[in-house]
């Protein structure tokens, strides 16, 4: 019997301790929503816990930048959200030209933007710090006719006159994806990774970027700089037939 008892109690010191997955990721999720933290917050900090329990980061090094929409579907996109209807479209176009996160979009107000410096300023989560975003005189345009004669409240009302909520917009932006026919997934994120991989492609400065998108850590905004396969291709028969 005490061997019995022995070899059971070693054993059970060798077990794993059960976990139930879904409860686990409840409370990782109230330690970040209490805590305010914002998405890349909430990355660098799921990032540095992987570190100290030793897991290794997942394996991304096929995948090259985020997906985005090319130039044509962007066309294609805006096109569908202004055949719906002026706000709608004047709604993707900020989301597309402004890289905002969802959670910074609904919560715009009229008082965010300045036409005189032609700014529009986002706030992440309660508590962060807001940052200004510039954007282009034809959108600033198009918002002064939106806004009207109104100096306050949400820049986009919804029917009951609060803000859209996150849920409404990524609603918003699917179907208008389906009705110009695009057939990969689109959702607000993916609008703003297409703005910042354009940036880049276009030649913005990295930290620069960096502070447009409002990432805290660089590596965030790196990945918009990894070169494509095609792309080495391209300079390497450059190089060898020069």
């Amino acid at each position: 019997m005490p061997e019995s008892d022995s070899s059971e109690s070693s054993s059970s010191r060798g077990k794993t301790p059960d976990h139930d997955r879904q409860e686990d990721i409840r409370r990782v999720a109230k330690i970040l929503r209490d805590g305010n933290y914002s998405y890349d917050q909430s990355a660098h900090l799921i990032k540095k816990a992987r570190r100290k329990v030793g897991l290794s980061p997942p394996d991304r090094s096929g995948s090259g930048s985020p997906e985005r929409l090319s130039s044509e579907e962007q066309e294609a996109f805006l096109s569908a959200a202004y055949d719906r209807d002026g706000r709608t479209g004047l709604q993707m176009r900020v989301l597309l030209e402004t890289g905002a996160r969802v959670s910074a979009f609904v919560q715009v107000r009229v008082e965010d933007i300045s036409f005189r410096d032609l700014e529009i300023r986002l706030r992440e989560t309660k508590g962060d710090k807001p940052r200004d975003v510039p954007i282009l005189s034809s959108l600033a345009n198009e918002l002064k006719l939106h806004v009207g004669e109104r100096e306050t409240g949400w820049l986009f009302r919804s029917r009951q006159g609060g803000h859209y909520s996150k849920r409404r917009i990524q609603q918003i932006v699917k179907s208008v994806a389906e009705d110009a026919g695009i057939r990969k997934r689109v959702y607000p994120h993916l609008l703003r990774h297409t703005v910042a991989q354009r940036l880049a492609d276009e030649g913005m400065r990295e930290e620069l970027l960096q502070q447009f998108l409002g990432h805290e850590a660089p590596e965030t905004t790196q990945r918009y700089y990894e070169p494509k396969r095609t792309h080495v291709k391209e300079a390497f028969e450059e190089a060898m037939n020069g």
